[in-house]
């Protein structure tokens, strides 16, 4: 369960969290029935989750059964037993409305824009497979290969033999391959893995690295490669061994080796070397999806930016202010392109940064970079590859002074190409902001030439903006160091 605070058509802020593992499928793939104790079980769950609303203030619950439900002979027995026992009236959901909402979820916390995306969502009955970009989904597929299921038809003993490994695999593939070759035909540039099961296996890839997450694990990149290891050593262990391994929930200890069967199988279907980490799926697609309906409104901002604003408002930043210095910035930017070759993702990295320059300001003035990089880092941010967060909130610590040297850990980890990206967009920034040192959006644009190893650039304004001139020029070091030219804020140039 989420509870969320709903603040516009397409934004919510998640203010509490509930999950509890009931497995109300076990057994039930096999029988046909759902087990009466873990109907009990769930009911018991779903009753505390019911208090936490009326505690909480909630004005409407959403709840939606899946798989298990709609497949068992006792599913709507259960469901009236859910709402007689807690007032919560839950609908069943097909596999294809499911994926639908997943991919609703998706989006909303994934940036999709001009990228072709294998979804892949993995729960106890189903395996929900998506391919779209972030204008519509193309494909959804619903594949009776959840873990809970796999481990009702082979899991009878543990670890498994050989004999039942094999037939386990063979099984996966024969789903998978008919699904998933025609999409890989069709071209993929990313593929993302969301549930509980698969940002399990993430955590533990992670943590063998010796890394933890900044908080939530939404946008962390996984290689493939990592994923094969993981899985060797968790086919091969038992149960008990597979809850000692970093980052294994010892509740998911009985079925994670059947979710990383399902998941490196269809990685080597499709031939990626990489995965990225989603920590949106059904339940924020439920909301998004009553949410657009309730506010009959269509069009919203990339997923990056409505993100950066969101933050920036319950941090109590100038969202006006935001978007005009990100205005300077993007103008600095294109008019440098030449030089410093960087593409449009990063042109959309300086975006989402000087989008929330100003966070942190209200907390502490003097060392607000440092507090800006904080924040942006464990804000929750969507839309952003873990990396790409790590560039956006060294750029934001740059911004304001300082130079990025190798003694800082942050920069020192990340690479060298990553590194120059910094230099050049926090150097970029700082002259933006110099730009609009009186915060009154006098420079409405700038005009950029260069000539002879030295770069001039023009402000544009119908006011006298010797202020923002003179602060400017004293905030061109870094941009000089990064582009190797002399830079010179011009006169103004009136409009």
């Amino acid at each position: 369960m989420i509870v969320a605070d709903v603040t516009g058509p397409h934004s919510f802020y998640v203010i509490d969290r509930e999950r509890e593992r009931v497995k109300l499928g076990a057994g039930a793939f096999k029988t046909g029935r759902l087990n009466p104790e873990n109907m009990e079980a769930a009911l018991a769950a779903l009753q505390r989750f019911s208090q936490l609303c009326k505690r909480l203030g909630v004005k409407r619950i959403l709840a939606v059964a899946t798989s298990a439900v709609r497949e068992a002979a006792n599913g709507r027995q259960f469901l009236a037993a859910v709402k007689r026992r807690t007032g919560i009236d839950a609908r069943v959901i097909t596999g294809k409305d499911e994926a639908q909402l997943i991919y609703r979820g998706i989006r909303h916390a994934i940036d999709l824009e001009g990228r072709r995306a294998l979804m892949l969502d993995l729960g106890g009955g189903s395996l929900e497979v998506m391919y779209g970009n972030a204008a519509r989904l193309v494909r959804a597929h619903s594949l009776p290969l959840g873990v809970q299921r796999l481990r009702d038809h082979f899991g009878g003993n543990d670890p498994l033999p050989r004999k039942h490994r094999n037939a386990l695999l063979k099984h996966i593939r024969r789903q998978l391959a008919p699904v998933l070759r025609p999409i890989k035909n069709k071209g993929i540039d990313t593929v993302i893995c969301t549930s509980g099961t698969q940002m399990t296996l993430g955590l533990a890839c992670l943590r063998m690295r010796g890394r933890d997450p900044w908080g939530a694990l939404n946008g962390y990149v996984i290689r493939a490669s990592e994923l094969r290891d993981l899985h060797n050593q968790l086919i091969d262990d038992d149960v008990m061994g597979r809850a000692r391994l970093p980052g294994i929930d010892e509740r998911r200890a009985d079925t994670i080796h059947f979710g990383s069967a399902v998941l490196t199988t269809a990685l080597d279907i499709v031939g990626v070397r990489s995965v990225q980490l989603c920590g949106a799926s059904l339940r924020e697609g439920v909301l998004l999806q009553q949410m657009e309906r309730l506010a009959r409104k269509v069009g919203v901002n990339p997923v990056r930016v409505q993100s950066a604003l969101e933050l920036l408002t319950r941090a109590g930043g100038d969202a006006a202010r935001g978007a005009h210095l990100a205005a300077l910035a993007c103008a600095l930017f294109d008019g440098t392109s030449r030089r410093h070759g960087l593409g449009r993702r990063d042109r959309e990295l300086l975006e989402t940064a000087a989008l929330l320059e100003d966070l942190g300001r209200g907390l502490h003035l003097q060392d607000r970079e440092h507090l800006s990089y904080q924040l942006i880092r464990g804000g929750g941010l969507r839309g952003l590859t873990d990396l790409e967060l790590e560039v956006v909130g060294l750029i934001a610590r740059y911004s304001r002074g300082g130079a990025p040297k190798s003694r800082h850990r942050q920069f020192a980890e990340i690479d060298p190409d990553s590194q120059h990206v910094v230099r050049v967009l926090a150097g970029i920034l700082r002259v933006a902001d110099g730009l609009d040192r009186g915060r009154a959006g006098a420079v409405r644009d700038v005009r950029c030439r260069t000539v002879r190893g030295c770069l001039y650039i023009s402000p544009v304004s119908r006011v006298d903006v010797s202020l923002e001139r003179h602060a400017a020029q004293r905030s061109t070091k870094l941009l000089a160091q990064a582009l190797d030219l002399d830079v010179i804020i011009n006169g103004v140039k009136a409009r």
